[in-house]
């Protein structure tokens, strides 16, 4: 007699009894009641956890520019870093033990406490849910490769980077030399073993990628065990079974053969991966406040750029002007005077005293000085122009130092006005790309603004001269150097006049420059005021002191200038001046007479005659103390 079949039972009475099932057998923690979400959508919770990663990065950021520790600590942007000699933090340290080992492994990490979760939590104890969740983490894992590793080809962050402009800088120079292909490098890893450096562009930051995905990851995957143990869950997220009904996570959680699973438990796992979780959030906001902000350290983005070859330009310029007679050299000759010890270059060109001077305008024509900047694209002296600022490069028509070239508004611009911030970018290309081109090649930069400064030219123009050519004449074990480089350090001899200088890099966008540049120009307008009295704001943009600036690849000087020079005495009588310009920062000085000359070298006057002109041009340095770095 066959037994009679049993009866069949409701969807809603099954359910009813799955869940009481569920409940009996779950351990003994106190009852929570649970909302029905919808399965495609984040959870109330979900979303907060969701919404944390923003509010961290946003938090870094803030606190990274109200910090006066983090502030006050000078940030390379290449490394997006800040410098290791003076990190204001433990964790802003690149070498910190957290930072080597766990961020720059982070993806072994993320990966050891998924499988520990995995392999050791109760509700994943059958193979099917292991594959489940193995399946998983290999989709992620894809994405992450294809993001910052490799996609079919270059990963998705570096064409990222140069979709949006970014490039290595080595190679970019090969190409407009045309020694190189411009797909030569693509990704940031072989740019950097190439001994290039990836500029430009935007960088999402790798790191910053990884913590956020891996975290994401693991609190998707343990992140409801965690609050099921701590009895914190007022929520649960809801699940389409394969037969189509919608069903929660704690009936999901049962076996395959419906048997209860203890999901409430944590396990080594789940507490490895909860610890995992937590460090991966802390080192997040570490990053955000050290090394990136929420929207990229945005440094080096300057669309000013020089020619890569400037040097090579520069030299054949001079080299067919001066052939053509379209410039005139002067040739000197040099020796070094002691300054309280610093080594102070004084140069002699008889042939300057016969310079000719500027034309007068005619007579009976419109009464407009004689402007050797105007329109120079076509003139013997051009070298080029910088398409990506307002600026072009001619030649010194008469140069006491070989190759001295000449940074020019192309417009109409005065030079007794303030600096503007492509000014100075532009300058500080120019010195870049002798950096570039020669390994350790260096410009030197200056400009003249003001009655006192040695200032001739109305149209605003900056100097610069290769500081190799500025060593022609002397000897190779000379000590002299460029005096600036030297200038705001504590172990340099204070010189008779006060200097204002601040740390300058490549990664400084023209705003910085330009921000240092007025903070120092106001400390010399306050040296002033100290020393003589309040001046007067001319207005229209105008500075309102006589001054000397002056830039090298890490240095931006300026000196207050009360005189353009002084008397030379010899024997108690007048016999010529010194005048000085903006290389008086450079440590040179220039005259035009024999008799000048013998009188600032003789060995029995020479370095108290120097001193004591250097002494009258600015604002005395014991009345004022120079800025030190």
């Amino acid at each position: 007699m066959s037994t009679p079949p049993a009866p069949s039972m409701r969807p809603n009475t099954r359910r009813a009894l799955d869940q009481l099932n569920g409940a009996a057998t779950s351990p003994p923690s106190s009852p929570l009641r649970t909302t029905r979400n919808s399965p495609y959508l984040p959870t109330p919770t979900e979303t907060i956890v969701l919404a944390s990663f923003p509010v961290i990065l946003l938090f870094g950021t803030v606190f990274s520019l109200l910090s006066p520790d983090v502030r006050a600590s000078h940030y390379d942007a290449a490394a997006q870093a800040h410098s290791q000699s003076t990190a204001p933090s433990y964790f802003a340290r690149k070498s910190n033990l957290f930072n080597v080992i766990f961020v720059k492994r982070g993806w072994f990490w993320i990966t050891a406490a998924f499988f520990a979760f995995v392999f050791t939590h109760p509700a994943t104890k059958n193979t099917t849910r292991r594959v489940q969740a193995t399946l998983r983490w290999a989709l992620v894992t894809t994405w992450w490769f294809f993001v910052t590793q490799w996609f079919f080809g270059p990963a998705i962050i570096d064409r990222g980077f140069r979709w949006t402009g970014g490039k290595c800088e080595l190679v970019e120079e090969k190409v407009e030399m045309g020694e190189g292909d411009a797909k030569e490098v693509f990704t940031a890893v072989a740019c950097k073993a190439s001994g290039g450096r990836w500029s430009g562009g935007h960088d999402i930051s790798g790191h910053v990628f990884l913590l956020v995905l891996g975290t994401g990851f693991l609190l998707s995957e343990v992140g409801w065990v965690v609050m099921r143990w701590r009895g914190s869950s007022r929520e649960e997220r809801s699940v389409v079974m394969t037969d189509g009904a919608t069903k929660t996570a704690t009936v999901e959680s049962q076996g395959l053969r419906g048997e209860p699973v203890p999901g409430d438990a944590l396990g080594l796992g789940g507490k490895f991966a909860a610890a995992i979780i937590g460090l991966s959030s802390w080192m997040l906001l570490m990053t955000a406040i050290y090394f990136h902000t929420w929207f990229e350290k945005h440094k080096d983005m300057s669309p000013i750029k020089a020619p890569a070859n400037l040097p090579e330009l520069v030299k054949a310029a001079f080299a067919k002007a001066r052939s053509n007679g379209d410039l005139t050299y002067y040739a000197t000759q040099a020796t070094i005077l002691d300054a309280n010890s610093i080594p102070f270059q004084l140069r002699f060109s008889p042939a300057l005293a016969n310079k000719p001077a500027a034309p007068r305008p005619k007579p009976d024509g419109p009464h407009k000085p004689f402007d050797p900047f105007e329109s120079p694209e076509k003139g013997p002296l051009f070298i080029a122009d910088l398409p990506e600022s307002s600026h072009n490069l001619v030649l010194n028509k008469f140069a006491v130092v070989p190759e001295h070239f000449i940074l020019a508004t192309k417009a109409f611009k005065q030079q007794n006005q303030l600096l503007e911030p492509d000014d100075l970018a532009a300058t500080y290309a120019c010195i870049e790309a002798y950096r570039r081109y020669h390994g350790d090649g260096e410009l030197y930069a200056f400009f003249n603004s003001g009655s006192h400064s040695g200032a001739s030219q109305p149209h605003r123009h900056i100097q610069l001269l290769p500081v190799a050519r500025m060593k022609d004449g002397l000897q190779h074990d000379t000590r002299w150097d460029v005096l600036a480089k030297q200038l705001g350090s504590s172990d340099v001899p204070g010189l008779p006049f006060a200097t204002f200088a601040d740390r300058i890099h490549r990664d400084m966008t023209p705003e910085e420059l330009h921000a240092i540049y007025l903070s120092l120009f106001k400390l010399a307008v306050d040296a002033v005021e100290a020393h003589i009295g309040a001046v007067d704001d001319p207005g229209n943009g105008d500075a309102s002191i006589s001054y000397n600036l002056a830039m090298t690849s890490e240095r931006l000087v300026v000196l207050p200038r009360l005189a353009e020079g002084a008397a030379i005495f010899q024997d108690g009588a007048p016999v010529g001046k010194l005048s000085l310009n903006g290389t008086v920062l450079a440590g040179t000085a220039l005259v035009k007479s024999e008799i000048e000359w013998n009188a600032l070298k003789a060995e029995t006057n020479g370095n108290a005659q120097l001193l004591q002109v250097l002494s009258k041009i600015g604002v005395p340095a014991d009345a004022c103390h120079s800025r030190k770095l």
